[in-house]
């Protein structure tokens, strides 16, 4: 779908009564009088609406076969298929398995000190990925204990923890990664090792649940919606290697 016609789509559809108008036409064609009487709008308001959507094609119009006085508007359905699959690039889906991708990538999850975020990334992305991510966790300090919490939600949702190992990033005698992902504000924040030069900055904004409560049941809701955000997060950065791909 051309650019500016996806722009003008996303304008038309941001007015209110524009938004209704595209309601009632997905559901079901209409005239000038019918959408009138359902909407309320007067005839000049109405067809500039009309006008405007019609000019990024979201609707179409035909005259009536049975009274050529009367013309009926009908959603253009060609155009929200191609809408839809354009978001759908932007809207990972759990409801299928993580893309694949042709080459591995090697990924490293990046934190303060390789705590829950960082961990749960790197079990994620190594059980779910089928090996397209080869991916590792690390801290810039030393390490704490592992939460108990984040080993309960990784077993709820059947995702091995066993190999997990808290250490900082000169531990990991490896920096070979193409892609680096913080999940942490602070270390975004920091200037990154030298020797990691060479990968793919990306930052993912995650909440850790240890700073924000010291509650127990509210720790472990916490982290069963950080494991949500991560495998959301790595669905869409799967997708997105792989859609590089084929166009290559």
């Amino acid at each position: 779908m051309d650019e500016n016609q996806l722009v003008d789509i996303f304008k038309a559809l941001s007015d209110a009564n524009r938004l209704n108008l595209f309601e009632l036409l997905m559901y079901s064609d209409q005239t000038n009088s019918e959408l009138m009487n359902a909407t309320g709008l007067s005839q000049n308001l109405l067809s500039h609406h009309l006008s405007v959507m019609a000019d990024c094609k979201l609707i179409e119009a035909h005259q009536s076969i049975g009274d050529a006085r009367r013309r009926y508007h009908s959603p253009n359905l060609n155009t929200t298929r191609e809408v839809c699959h354009w978001w759908q690039r932007y809207s990972p889906s759990l409801s299928r398995p993580m893309a694949r991708l042709q080459r591995p990538r090697r990924v490293l999850f990046l934190c303060s000190t390789n705590g829950m975020r960082s961990l749960m990334a790197e079990a994620i992305a190594n059980h779910l990925s089928g090996g397209s991510l080869r991916a590792r966790s690390a801290g810039l300090a030393p390490a704490r204990d592992i939460p108990l919490v984040m080993y309960r939600v990784l077993d709820e949702r059947g995702v091995p923890s066993d190999n997990l190992v808290m250490q900082t990033f000169h531990a990991l005698g490896d920096s070979d990664f193409e892609f680096v992902i913080t999940v942490c504000d602070r270390v975004h924040e920091t200037e990154m090792p030298t020797a990691l030069s060479r990968a793919e900055f990306i930052h993912w904004s995650l909440r850790d649940p240890l700073q924000e409560t010291s509650d127990l049941h509210e720790q472990l809701a916490l982290t069963r919606e950080l494991y949500q955000a991560i495998l959301l997060r790595l669905t869409f950065f799967a997708q997105r290697l792989a859609d590089q791909e084929r166009a290559s």
